[in-house]
């Protein structure tokens, strides 16, 4: 396909590969002084990119596994047999970018998946291939510009063992946004995609103004129909809809045409238009979530927007986005995931540069309204004009924009940070709304010198508490990170990729999402204190007693667990075994941790207790008495752990009691001086 925009962009080389001075940083791993968050722009996407469908970095390695390097499309249907076959446009197997172009070129190609899990991505299980590791061309062409320059598949469907294929044959290639079509077809299989008849189907030659309705169609099946909705070629049409009973979809005289008033049969001229232009590369699907029609296009402004309605010819509603140009510079397709179900609504985006498909995901509630978008700004960093790092983001340390598709994970723009000691991070202030969850998700990949590095939630300020994370350390390749947190009593935290440093190490990251998780979860809140309280001072024979509490805020009993680590207590203190108790269930000493698992009713809090005696050695020894709370739930989430590390310091105990002051004798004369 041909992009409806072209870009420009100069490539940065000060970034996360360019030699040069590297500061030394200090920060401690935490924030700044919290600031006003940022509203989003008006042209905010609020769906999130899931994971890469094909090329280089693609969950399924699809450049090395089927010469799939660079494509377009992704037209996915259900085969009725428990896979999606996914047809791809133009594809390079030696591909260089941007855009289309390049060596060992396909029309087309066909991938089937089996992955039902799409929360992390969809993978591919096999190709149609014409030799081992090479996907074929599944519809020929003659690839002669001002005849047919090629044969790109616009919709599949699948009734009983049959599969059907649409495609457009292009005459050539126009302006952006504008090409030529010779017609539109349907092709067919009967052995799941291997081989088709590209040649018998039925066939709407476009006209001499190319303005045809149905050069680009979508299928989609309901109540014994096969819907086609289609647009003229190019991206500048109106979207028409005709319908077939489905065991016709091979005659064209079958064909009943939308007028505006009732299905004229086997009259396409009679089709009147049923979403204004400009509508392109549609997607339709019936959804049994909203019981209603959904329809996912490009559109003028080149965003992919969605459409409801509820019959197939309308009314539809105004457009909602999905996913602007500024975060997905060069889009196009928006093609449905039938297994979209429950309200997610996944989606292949395609990208100019690097010419590639990328699975997205939005929300829709029961009428067909988009909610829960993702809260974080700039995600992907498209929006960045240089190389320095664009608010509402914000850095610790040395980091700014490479401008690289190569190196970027989508796009050709990623966020990097590079230095030697201390501290580095890229961080984003986010509003959320208290007692929800939500998931954080991002891509990192890492270069030099491995250390510890993690992707997380923290509080705001500095010093400031992290709330959830996961740590990584070396990293060859782009590695997708998933952190499910509980916002707890906050209005706002701050999301950061950071690292740790012990010589020069880069990270690079991209893609970032935070979004409220589809299960919502209870919170988990701890907290521990002591008497004396944490920070005095201990002597010999002293009496530490300890509590630990812990409450959900579930409307049920959650199941959870404390750990409540011992070790650099009992090494300086005797635990007093008969002093451990807890207000529910009972408590386990192992080792020298002391454990409680059980369920917290809703409404009640658990309180553990237990007390200790400093040991005459203790100042002797490390002289710190150190205890430490760790606890988890079968549901609920940990959203606060206050004083759950606790230190008292043991000092030297001296029996002798104090020695006197005595005063200066009364009447003693001062000492006289010399005259």
């Amino acid at each position: 396909m041909r992009q409806g925009r072209t870009t420009t962009a100069a490539i940065a080389t000060i970034g996360a590969l360019a030699l040069g001075a590297l500061m030394p940083i200090g920060a401690a791993a935490a924030g700044p002084a919290p600031t006003a968050v940022t509203p989003p722009p008006t042209d905010h996407s609020p769906a999130v990119l899931v994971e890469k469908m094909t090329g280089p970095k693609s969950l399924s390695a699809t450049d090395t596994r089927w010469r799939v390097t660079g494509t377009d499309l992704g037209i996915m249907w259900d085969n009725g047999h428990g896979e999606i076959l996914t047809a791809f446009g133009d594809t390079f197997g030696d591909w260089g970018g941007p855009g289309g172009g390049g060596g060992d070129w396909r029309s087309n190609v066909l991938l089937r998946s089996t992955d039902t899990d799409l929360s992390d991505g969809m993978a591919f299980d096999s190709a149609v291939e014409d030799a081992p590791g090479h996907a074929a061309e599944i519809i020929p062409s003659l690839k002669v510009n001002g005849q047919e320059m090629t044969t790109i598949p616009t919709a599949g469907i699948a009734v009983g063992e049959r599969q059907y294929l649409a495609f457009m044959s292009v005459r050539q290639w126009g302006p952006p946004g504008e090409w030529d079509t010779n017609f539109s077809r349907i092709a067919y299989s009967d052995d799941n995609g291997e081989t088709w008849n590209s040649t018998d189907g039925p066939e709407w030659t476009n006209t001499a103004d190319g303005q045809h309705p149905f050069q680009m169609v979508a299928f989609e099946r309901h109540e014994g129909y096969v819907y086609m909705f289609g647009t003229p070629n190019g991206r500048l049409g109106a979207a028409h809809v005709a319908r077939v009973p489905e065991a016709q979809v091979l005659d064209k005289a079958a064909y009943s045409y939308w007028d505006g008033s009732w299905w004229a049969l086997g009259d396409d001229a009679a089709a009147a238009p049923i979403v204004p232009p400009n509508v392109a590369e549609l997607s339709v699907q019936y959804s049994e979530h909203t019981g209603g029609w959904l329809m996912t296009y490009l559109d003028e402004n080149l965003d992919i927007v969605l459409r409801t309605a509820s019959s197939p010819e309308g009314p539809w509603s105004e457009r909602q986005r999905l996913a602007s140009f500024a975060d997905y510079p060069g889009l196009y397709g928006g093609y449905i995931h039938p297994w979209s179900e429950g309200g997610d609504l996944y989606f292949a985006l395609s990208q100019w540069d690097p010419y590639n498909v990328y699975l997205m995901r939005a929300e829709i509630d029961e009428d067909g309204t988009v909610v829960n978008p993702n809260l974080i700004q700039n995600g992907g960093f498209e929006r960045a004009v240089d190389g320095t790092m664009p608010a509402p983001w914000a850095c610790t340390g040395n980091c700014g924009i490479d401008t690289n598709h190569a190196w970027a994970h989508g796009g050709n723009k990623q966020g990097w940070m590079r230095s030697n000691a201390g501290w580095i991070d890229i961080h984003q202030d986010v509003a959320v709304e208290p007692n929800t969850t939500y998931t954080l998700t991002g891509f990192a990949v890492t270069g030099g010198t491995p250390a510890e590095g993690s992707i997380g939630v923290r509080e705001l300020g500095a010093g400031a508490a992290t709330i959830g994370e996961t740590t990584f350390e070396a990293l060859g390749a782009y590695t997708r990170f998933e952190v499910t947190f509980h916002s707890g009593d906050r209005t706002q935290v701050q999301a950061f990729v950071g690292s740790h440093l012990n010589g020069d190490r880069w990270v690079q990251i991209d893609d970032l999402s935070l979004v409220k998780a589809k299960e919502q979860l209870p919170g988990l809140s701890v907290s521990m204190t002591s008497d004396p309280v944490a920070g005095s001072k201990v002597v010999r024979e002293d009496v530490v007693t300890y509590t630990v509490t812990a409450a959900t805020d579930s409307v049920t009993a959650e199941t959870a667990d404390l750990a409540i680590d011992l070790t650099g207590l009992v090494d300086d203190a005797t635990l007093d075994s008969a002093s451990v108790s807890s207000s529910i269930g009972t408590p386990a000493l192992d080792g020298s941790t002391l454990r409680w698992t059980g369920a917290i009713p809703a409404g009640e809090t658990l309180t553990v207790s237990f007390a200790a005696t400093v040991r005459r050695d203790a100042s002797r020894t490390d002289s710190q008495l150190i205890v430490t709370t760790d606890a988890s739930a079968e549901r609920a989430i940990l959203t606060s752990c206050e004083g759950c590390e606790s230190r008292l310091t043991a000092v030297h105990y001296d029996p002798r009691p104090p020695r006197p002051e005595f005063p200066d004798k009364p009447g003693k004369p001062d000492k006289p001086g010399k005259p």
